[in-house]
């Protein structure tokens, strides 16, 4: 009678743990987002525009691959953000802020730090318009973790 060995099962568990657990670190488990879904915001939706804010780095871009997008998901108290990147780590939202009744921030992180894949992919995050803002027009700013404007929309 052979015994098997409990290497090879003490190895597989490991594996699979290793697995879960770099799974885990994609998944963004800190974001501010209702809802994340790989895609584009479901039309109408409006790409950047330029900001009368002097602060704000956001220029007018043409629709099409890679440009980021923002829409009612259920006007006016859902709306969507479409960002470009690695579809193994794309960013994550991790702060909502209103700054007025017609302005609200969102700031974007890196996934983390483990590999990616170098393609580009929609990631689409749905948020619900949180309290102290809810006018239409809204203005969403997407910012980096600097604080950083990076795109401006305005849903109408």
């Amino acid at each position: 009678m052979q015994r098997r060995k409990p290497v090879p099962a003490a190895l597989a568990c490991t594996l699979a743990a290793g697995l879960v657990l770099g799974a885990a670190g994609c998944a963004g488990s800190n974001s501010v987002a209702d809802r994340s879904y790989r895609g584009v915001v479901a039309p109408p939706s409006v790409t950047p525009g330029a900001s009368p804010d002097p602060t704000t780095t956001a220029a007018p871009a043409p629709p099409g691959l890679g440009t980021p997008l923002a829409g009612w998901v259920d006007r006016p108290r859902r709306f969507g953000v479409t960002l470009w990147g690695s579809s193994s780590c794309p960013a994550v939202p991790t702060r909502m802020e209103a700054e007025a009744r017609d302005r609200v921030s969102i700031t974007f992180e890196p996934a983390g730090q483990q590999a990616c894949t170098a393609d580009l992919a929609p990631t689409s995050y749905e948020f619900t318009v949180p309290a102290g803002a809810g006018t239409v027009p809204l203005t969403v700013v997407l910012t980096d973790a600097q604080g950083r404007a990076a795109d401006t929309f305005v849903l109408d």
